[in-house]
């Protein structure tokens, strides 16, 4: 019962800063690009592996955290929801394959950066 309680509590901060976050990069820097979701798909991968070894000493953090907070900031359905919008005459096929590419190498080099910190 307490480790369901504290994913959802993670979960729903992680999502409350999602939101904020796509808010603001929205607000600041105007894209056709969902510039937003690369933005916190980057900070969330930092996150994960700057916490990478403190969580698996701490299960209770990891699962706030890790699972609930990580879990709730980024956001792997909205990004498969931003490519299928990609598919216009206004994008190209390369848009949409670089974008994807770029959305996994910057993720995992962001990922490693946290992980080797």
């Amino acid at each position: 019962m307490i480790n369901g309680l504290l994913i959802m509590l993670g979960g729903g901060l992680g999502a409350v800063v999602r939101a904020w976050l796509t808010d603001f990069t929205k607000s600041k820097w105007p894209s056709p690009l969902p510039i937003a979701t690369l933005i916190v798909n980057i900070i969330g991968s930092f996150l994960i592996g700057l916490t990478l070894g403190v969580t698996l000493n701490h299960p209770s953090f990891s699962l706030f955290f890790s699972t609930g907070f990580l879990g709730g900031l980024t956001t792997f359905s909205t990004l498969s929801y931003e490519l299928v919008n990609f598919i216009t005459p206004k994008f190209k096929p390369l848009h949409i394959i670089s974008y994807t590419i770029l959305q996994f190498i910057i993720g995992f080099l962001a990922c490693y950066l946290g992980y080797i910190l």
